[in-house]
């Protein structure tokens, strides 16, 4: 079906050819026909070349799995081999000296955790109340008996057994006359030496 609003008329075709000769608009004329448009809303937002676009989705996906990559990523352990837990009890007993000031060694030990902590091998750390309830087998509740108190632990991710005695022996703890209890944190829930 043929559309007559479509069709020229011989008069309307001469004169469309006569323009074709003139000369050219004044400069700037369409600028400010698509600036007029875009202000009345009657242009479409230009749209990036489909490469460009592509590039965008690629960068961003990239950037995406690269965090997701840090986030799971772990720092390398100072030896190697794979990691297994270790809990670190930190005793006192008589022979243990306070420190300097008030909190000087607690400062001390939160220093060292922090390292450890940096080096991917401190997965917790926890200090301790002095007091505490120790319960028979007849449910009879006690207090802690003076002299040896566990004063805080930590639980560590060591490479081998040699690792965690080292990690141990670094603690600002033992400076003080403090001891420390080394264990390794059985896999399967077994109990077992090390």
């Amino acid at each position: 079906m043929e559309n007559k609003d479509l069709e020229w008329t011989e008069q309307e075709r001469a004169e469309f050819s006569s323009l074709l000769g003139k000369t050219a608009p004044p400069a700037g004329l369409e600028r400010q026909v698509i600036d007029r448009l875009a202000k009345a809303g009657l242009l479409a937002r230009r749209r990036a070349p489909v490469a460009y676009r592509s590039w965008l989705v690629a960068a961003g996906l990239a950037v995406l799995l690269m965090g997701f990559g840090l986030g799971r990523w772990q720092p390398s352990l100072s030896n190697a081999g794979p990691a297994t837990r270790y809990l670190l009890l930190m005793h006192e007993d008589g022979s243990f000296r306070p420190g300097p000031t008030p909190g000087a060694v607690r400062a001390e030990v939160g220093r060292w955790a922090t390292r450890l902590e940096r080096a991917g091998e401190l997965i917790e750390a926890d200090r301790l109340e002095l007091d505490g309830l120790l319960l028979a087998p007849s449910g009879a509740a006690t207090g802690l008996a003076p002299g040896d108190v566990i004063a805080g632990l930590f639980v560590l991710r060591a490479t081998s057994d040699e690792r965690a005695l080292a990690i141990a022996r670094s603690c600002p703890h033992l400076a003080y006359g403090g001891h420390i209890e080394v264990r390794r944190i059985a896999p399967d829930g077994r109990v077992g030496p090390i």
